[in-house]
């Protein structure tokens, strides 16, 4: 291991940590840097909440089937700008502070959001419209790219020792409530709004509160301030003019293996996330036992237990540690996959069950793996390589899941196909917590506050 790291952690040993700072304080910054986050992932979760309607409107009328192929296709393609928005903000996290990088993000997220909300449709402006989609969702993705690994930074810097799971673990609760908060909303607009509305202009009102849940987290956020942690890496580089210019570079040159096996290691959160974020409630809307409102109701259910579920698991990771957790959790979603989407595609009780597990498997696995973002590596470059892995993960794995899931589902005409990858990749992120990766989270430990078991 370098000799900085080395300094950094002798320097860091000497100093009082996060916990001697007052708890209230603590999590007020825990909580600066959710509610914002909260506000971005609402904007992402939304798409895929209303796919249906946005191949309708923003593709050409007669195959929908292949509408719906376009619409997650740019799903995917927005995906590919993400790990382009670690390289910008990354820089601007680990060289000027977490708090600069959180202002700029969601500034840009939100912005980019609500302009899918004011985009004609198809029929107005033909190849137009989704070209104009496929430029906001870039965007919109630049800024989702440097929010994540960035906040998650933040608030694990701010957690106490010994509490660093339960610290990521309310930033992982709010953001899936971001989520959530979408699935309720289009349920509430889609019951209340006759059909004709509901289709032609009231899903667009989604997309249009980006705007002020922007705001309020953007003024949430004016007074954040980096952790104890960062600032005594910083303070320690200045000293030694040793401040890098390019972090990113500097994590590739000296993590870069660490970094992609850390991408395959996330793919099964990628995954999960997407499928279960962006796919289930295409899923449960083709399932003819469910009327519309029922399958919003079920969607809605498996983002309310992915919510309890990630702050019920959050204490254990705690007192487990890293490694063992990702062994329960990958454990856990190879298990309950299958049977989950199995009952989602039957009665309505069965799609509610199905939808319980599917929450479940995600809440489980959300913590363990946000945490490993950045408690794997050191605080001087924890953002770019954190954000490296997350999202390049996210790009190639996350992003086409709902594209592999439609196409899985059209040649198999089941749930099996893409059930079965989603447990191929459960299988993948269990051997690497098993072998290579129990070896770095166990290296971790010398990290300030760290998890490794």
């Amino acid at each position: 291991m370098d000799a900085d790291a080395s300094t950094e952690r002798a320097q860091y040993s000497n100093e009082n940590g996060p916990a001697a700072r007052g708890g209230r304080e603590r999590w007020r910054m825990i909580m600066t840097a959710s509610v914002g986050n909260f506000a971005e992932w609402y904007d992402w979760g939304i798409y895929g909440v209303v796919a249906t309607l946005i191949a309708q409107q923003f593709f050409p009328a007669g195959n929908s089937a292949l509408a719906l192929v376009g619409a997650y296709a740019i799903f995917a393609i927005a995906y590919l700008t993400r790990p382009f928005g670690t390289v910008v903000f990354g820089h601007i996290a680990d060289s000027l502070g977490r708090p600069k990088a959180l202002t700029f993000t969601i500034v840009l997220t939100c912005t980019s959001t609500a302009m899918i909300g004011f985009i004609p449709t198809y029929a107005s402006i033909g190849a137009a419209a989704p070209l104009l989609l496929v430029l906001c969702r870039l965007i919109q993705s630049l800024g989702t790219g440097g929010e994540h690994a960035t906040a998650i930074a933040f608030v694990y810097e701010h957690g106490a020792s010994g509490k660093k799971a339960k610290a990521v673990g309310m930033l992982s609760a709010l953001t899936l409530a971001g989520l959530l908060s979408g699935t309720l909303l289009a349920t509430g607009l889609s019951a209340i709004l006759p059909d004709g509305a509901w289709t032609s202009w009231g899903w667009r009102v989604l997309f249009w509160l980006s705007l002020p849940m922007g705001l309020i987290g953007l003024y949430v956020r004016r007074n954040a301030r980096d952790g104890e942690e960062f600032r005594q890496v910083k303070n320690h580089q200045r000293r030694k003019a040793a401040l890098r210019s390019s972090p990113v570079l500097e994590a590739i040159r000296t993590s870069w293996r660490k970094i992609l096996v850390f991408v395959a290691f996330l793919g099964t959160w990628s995954i999960v996330s997407a499928i279960v974020t962006s796919y289930l409630a295409t899923f449960l809307k083709q399932n003819h036992a469910l009327t519309q409102a029922q399958a919003y109701g079920a969607n809605t259910t498996a983002s309310a237990s992915a919510v309890v579920f990630v702050l019920l698991f959050a204490p254990v990771v705690d007192r487990v540690g890293l490694s063992r957790a990702t062994v329960i959790a990958s454990i856990f979603v190879a298990a309950a996959i299958v049977p989950g989407f199995l009952l989602a595609g039957t009665n309505l009780a069965g799609a509610y069950l199905g939808a319980v597990l599917l929450g479940m498997a995600k809440g489980v696995l959300a913590v363990p793996s946000l945490l490993a973002v950045s408690q794997i590596f050191p605080a001087r470059f924890r953002v770019s390589a954190g954000g490296l892995s997350y999202n390049l993960a996210a790009s190639a794995l996350g992003g086409t899941a709902p594209l592999v899931a439609v196409a899985l589902n059209e040649i198999f005409g089941s749930s099996l196909g893409f059930s079965c990858y989603i447990v191929a990749a459960a299988l993948v992120t269990l051997v690497i917590a098993l072998t290579v990766g129990r070896r770095w989270m166990t290296e971790s430990a010398e990290h300030p506050g760290s998890l490794a078991r």
